[in-house]
């Protein structure tokens, strides 16, 4: 099968994302051509050329209209993969309409869109994660810190952040932009801050070196959100499934959709409130058997079930490609 990849036009992590997403296509033995989202003759004249059995858009928010115009008028199957919902879910209601199969990662945003465009064929698939990427230490662990945080300052992340270190004496890690902003490891002498956005490779490796990774998700009501529709974000975030992978405890934030991926009592830990998350991190920071016994459900899990290689399959299989 030929798949022609429209790629996001994002950097940061999506081209990690989109290798994955190409890797996984090659490895199934497709063949795909990557694009950019940018409308130009030339792109046009090496898609005619290459007759693409399927068309993958991912996010989706760059593709310039008259790309799609003509890959509609070319009557290719037309799908799209969008990561961004239920935070910028005005963007991607906007594309619903010009795409014949639409995946979403967020439950609350499928249940919207299964009742509004009732003629489109709409599933949930959440992000996966790249085994060959997210992996168990090669060596024994080091628990350098107690706890850790990944991930860029929403305040639901600054608030937890605050409380952990305003009341009680763990060592934590946070890494991601902006912190310096609202926390400094000049008055919490057991924080490590890194103030940048970081690599996946380095992500694994805080993994590896923390007791307890901390996953408070975002606010589907977060100021900077294109949200008017106020559709409430049910689903865990991909950094769920790759903390999994690396072979790492953690304690995340209960989603409506958790259970549908996870055993909540043995592989991925929820909690509710910040003073619960607390409660756990007493409870697990010193036990290691059990922290050891989650972890090692949750990556032998995410390994059968959350991968790339599922969520491509799913898609080809939904797609009548199979």
């Amino acid at each position: 099968m030929n798949v022609l990849f429209i790629s996001s036009g994002y950097a940061g992590i999506y081209p990690y994302f989109e290798q994955s997403i190409q890797n996984t296509f090659l490895r199934l033995n497709h063949s795909v051509f990557k694009v950019s989202p940018t409308y130009n003759l030339e792109t046009l004249e090496q898609i005619e050329q290459y007759h693409p059995d399927l068309v993958l858009a991912f996010v989706g928010y760059k593709l310039q209209k008259m790309f799609i115009d003509f890959l509609k008028q070319k009557g290719y199957v037309l799908s799209i993969w969008l990561t961004e919902d239920p935070f910028y879910i005005d963007e991607s209601v906007n594309l619903v309409e010009d795409f014949n199969f639409i995946f979403t990662i967020d439950l609350g945003a499928y249940e919207y869109y299964k009742n509004t465009f009732h003629s489109k064929s709409i599933y949930h698939l959440p992000l996966g994660t790249d085994p060959e990427i997210y992996s168990p230490p090669h060596i024994p662990k080091t628990d350098y810190f107690d706890l850790c945080l990944v991930g860029y300052p929403y305040p639901e992340r600054i608030e937890l952040a605050r409380l952990i270190l305003e009341h009680t004496s763990y060592t934590m890690i946070i890494a991601g932009p902006l912190w310096k902003k609202f926390i400094s490891n000049e008055h919490f002498k057991r924080l490590k801050l890194i103030n940048k956005w970081i690599e996946p490779e380095m992500v694994k490796n805080i993994f590896h070196s923390s007791k307890i990774i901390l996953n408070p998700h975002r606010s589907y009501n977060f100021h900077q959100n294109k949200n008017t529709l106020g559709i409430e974000g049910k689903s865990i975030n991909n950094r769920t499934f790759d903390i999994a992978a690396s072979n790492s405890f953690q304690l995340c934030l209960g989603k409506s959709d958790l259970e549908l991926h996870f055993d909540p009592l043995n592989e991925v830990i929820p909690y509710t409130t910040n003073e619960e998350c607390i409660q756990f991190i007493h409870q697990f920071v010193h036990d290691e058997t059990t922290r050891n016994q989650c972890s090692n459900n949750a990556m032998e899990k995410v390994l059968i079930t959350h991968t790339f290689l599922q969520r491509i399959q799913f898609i080809i299989k939904h797609l009548g490609f199979e």
